[in-house]
């Protein structure tokens, strides 16, 4: 359908998809704003629903099992007449697949997290993929775009996460989509050039780009690390190196993480809990 509105000569790039409950569970894929994530989401949806109905696909070629469900998480919009936010939203949605998933499963999210601070979404979208690898009973076969690079670390923990970018080119600080499916994470979501690429007005274009500077910057000069979780070991026992144990506070919440049956907990369960931890470090 995308390959009908196209430019005349300029031609769709196909992509092959490849997802098992075994080594490559779920796939995340990264890329800059308009690269084709979405894209490449709605595709894998229509391909396995044609070929579930019977129908022929558009695929040189194409092995899928039986999908007994197919579960999305795409799109930003809120519930005005609920009293619901985008993110309510989100979260509803999210929660009702995680509840209902199943071992032959297909599911497709789409940025999650993006609604609400950026600490608070990386930590929702990273525990979302770990209840999805670790999950006590299915692998359900997902397909995760983010724009959030740290969760490309996941790979290093998980075994079945894969980490996959929609490639660009730059050339003269130009950005060319190249719309493939690439392995490996992306680094830069080049937002700036699409909101110029929009119309954006210079001004704010030229603004937007001093600040990116400032704020690379200021991140580079006080240490701080991309780095979502570091693990250390000694005497064989993993150590969390952002608890400093003689805070009285910082050694309850830890007691109480230690405590928690991650397996038994719900989506909604355990955001429940990152709130009650959040404000006992008075957040």
């Amino acid at each position: 359908m995308i390959e009908r509105y196209l430019p005349l000569g300029e031609e769709y790039i196909p992509n092959d998809i490849y997802l098992d409950c075994n080594s490559q569970q779920i796939m995340m894929i990264t890329g800059p704003n308009m690269s084709g994530k979405s894209a490449l989401l709605r595709q894998t949806a229509l391909t396995v629903i044609m070929a579930q109905m019977g129908s022929f696909v558009p695929a040189e070629s194409c092995k899928i099992g039986v999908v007994d469900k197919i579960f999305t998480r795409v799109g930003a919009s809120d519930n005005i007449s609920s009293g619901e936010s985008t993110f309510m939203v989100e979260m509803n949605e999210t929660s009702s697949i995680m509840n209902n998933l199943s071992e032959n499963s297909l599911i497709l999210l789409d940025e999650i997290g993006r609604g609400t601070s950026t600490y608070d979404g990386i930590s929702i979208a990273w525990a979302i993929a770990t209840y999805l690898h670790e999950h006590p009973k299915y692998h359900p076969k997902t397909m995760f775009a983010t724009h959030y690079h740290e969760l490309n670390q996941m790979t290093d923990q998980f075994k079945r996460i894969k980490n996959f970018n929609v490639s660009v080119k730059e050339m003269n600080k130009q950005i060319l989509f190249l719309r493939k499916l690439t392995a490996g994470g992306s680094e830069h979501s080049f937002g700036i050039h699409v909101a110029k690429v929009a119309g954006m007005p210079d001004k704010i274009v030229s603004d937007a780009e001093e600040m990116l500077v400032q704020l690379e910057n200021k991140s580079s000069d006080s240490g701080v690390k991309t780095s979502v979780v570091k693990k250390e070991k000694s005497d064989g026992e993993p150590q969390l190196s952002f608890f400093q144990l003689d805070d009285p506070v910082l050694s309850e919440i830890r007691s109480q993480i230690e405590n928690l049956d991650i397996n038994s907990l719900t989506p909604v369960e355990a955001l429940l809990k990152l709130n009650e931890i959040k404000k006992m470090v008075g957040g």
